[in-house]
């Protein structure tokens, strides 16, 4: 109802702004009274804004490109400061599938053993191509959402093998993809970061020259049913996010084959998220 208030409230400004440039219709009254929106009013919760810094973001935020240790604080504060800057709330993370580093390329934090999907070697550099240093700078300032999100697999868990222009999980590999999700969670734990939101893929129903993999709805459906359970019964206590489509029209049919399942729509179900705190950072 209050929606539908807001968007006649809207309709009848622009019906008002239409008559009065129209000179073969004299107003009704010298002064007539204008539609207004009330922006005090409360007509949708949201979770708050934020930003991203896979691809590498957060290294030229650290100072790879020559920013002084005041340019770097002046430019966290304007990011995430309520009194200097924007104030933002939430941190995205890019989960790596990459074998190197070159440009912009973010690398995974496992590799096989050969071929083996049970017996992953996971690695961890502590650095995440410094996206840990900024979600504890991020953190200072009282953030304490961060989701990681996952652009694609490895590439030795996927049917093109290559992190690049799309290509499928492959079926025999969901586990070991669930895993690889679970312990980087777990590695930021380490790292006294804990993952709020976790997303196994984005804009999955797009094949992007970079890194990217694509999921069908019911594909979608049958890795939440493998993810789900290992989130809960292995990883921290965050929450599942699915699937990013390129575009509200076409995210209908991920989400409506995700209510549709109960064990899928058990899996995204949100755990209580802490409510955040503002201070100062030191």
């Amino acid at each position: 109802m209050k929606r539908l208030t807001a968007l006649t409230a809207v309709n009848m400004l622009a019906l008002t702004s239409h008559a009065a440039a129209d000179p073969a219709r004299p107003p009704a009254h010298p002064h007539p009274p204008r539609a207004g929106i009330d922006f005090r009013a409360e007509l949708q919760p949201i979770d708050g804004f934020g930003f991203s810094v896979a691809f590498q973001r957060a290294e030229p935020l650290h100072g790879a490109r020559g920013l002084s240790p005041a340019e770097k604080r002046e430019v966290l504060d304007l990011l995430l400061s309520k009194e200097k800057g924007a104030g933002l709330s939430i941190l995205r993370l890019g989960i790596g599938s990459s074998t190197d580093r070159v440009y912009d390329h973010m690398p995974r934090s496992c590799r096989p053993i050969p071929a083996v999907p049970t017996l992953p070697e996971y690695v961890w550099d502590g650095w995440d191509g410094s996206q840990v240093w900024l979600a504890k700078e991020v953190k200072a300032y009282g953030v304490e959402r961060f989701f990681a999100d996952a652009w694609s697999a490895p590439v030795f868990m996927k049917t093109s093998g290559s992190e690049n222009d799309g290509g499928e999980l492959l079926p025999e590999w969901r586990q070991a993809y669930a895993n690889y999700l679970v312990q980087y969670a777990k590695f930021y734990q380490q790292e006294g970061i804990s993952v709020t939101d976790l997303g196994f893929t984005n804009e999955t129903d797009w094949t992007a020259t970079y890194a990217s993999m694509r999921f069908t709805p019911q594909q979608a459906v049958d890795f939440l049913k493998v993810l789900g359970p290992t989130v809960r019964a292995s990883g921290p206590k965050t929450e599942l996010v699915c699937c990013d489509a390129a575009g509200w029209d076409r995210q209908v049919a991920y989400t409506e084959a995700i209510e549709a399942d109960p064990t899928a729509g058990k899996a995204v179900r949100s755990w209580p998220i802490p409510t955040p705190t503002r201070r100062r950072p030191p």
